[in-house]
């Protein structure tokens, strides 16, 4: 369900691009960042660092997206913003535990869902990465033996 849209602020390098704040799996929320283009985009699910889902991530997840993807930018905290990394650790580690795992992937699995009724979006094969701790979860889930509701592609 999008919650909001709203077009994008960036820097003057970057393009504009709609921001559309959705709320998905458990009312878990998370952004939507597409580039005002006419074509199909490839998806491509985007994992934050150890700060959260910052304005910062978000302008990482516009840049990424002005190169011709439709980014999803999940909030893996559940709305926490560490301070510090050492605020941060507790966190991580609990999206990263083995007894975690079916809950990450639902969560993603959620996620794609999401995305495959996103009018820009060709539903074909997926792209996963991450910044910081993202890149982590991106390899962690990439290894998984779950398979995913829309085909997952190894980490870009």
């Amino acid at each position: 369900m999008i919650i909001a849209a709203t077009t994008l602020a960036l820097p003057a390098s970057l393009q504009a691009a709609e921001l559309r704040l959705v709320e998905y799996h458990q009312q878990n929320l998370a952004y939507i960042i597409v580039p005002k283009t006419n074509k199909k985009l490839q998806a491509l699910v985007l994992f934050h660092d150890w700060g959260g889902l910052t304005e910062e991530a978000i302008l990482q997840a516009a840049k990424i997206a002005e190169e011709g993807y439709a980014v999803f930018l999940p909030d893996l905290f559940g709305g926490k913003a560490p301070k510090t990394r050492e605020e941060a650790q507790p966190l991580v580690e609990q999206i990263l535990k083995t007894d975690h795992k079916q809950e990450l992937m639902a969560n993603v699995h959620s996620g794609l869902q999401l995305l495959e009724n996103v009018e820009e979006v060709e539903p074909v094969e997926v792209s996963i990465c991450g910044f910081g701790m993202g890149e982590q979860v991106a390899s962690y889930i990439s290894k998984s033996d779950m398979k995913p509701a829309l085909p997952l592609l190894a980490e870009a």
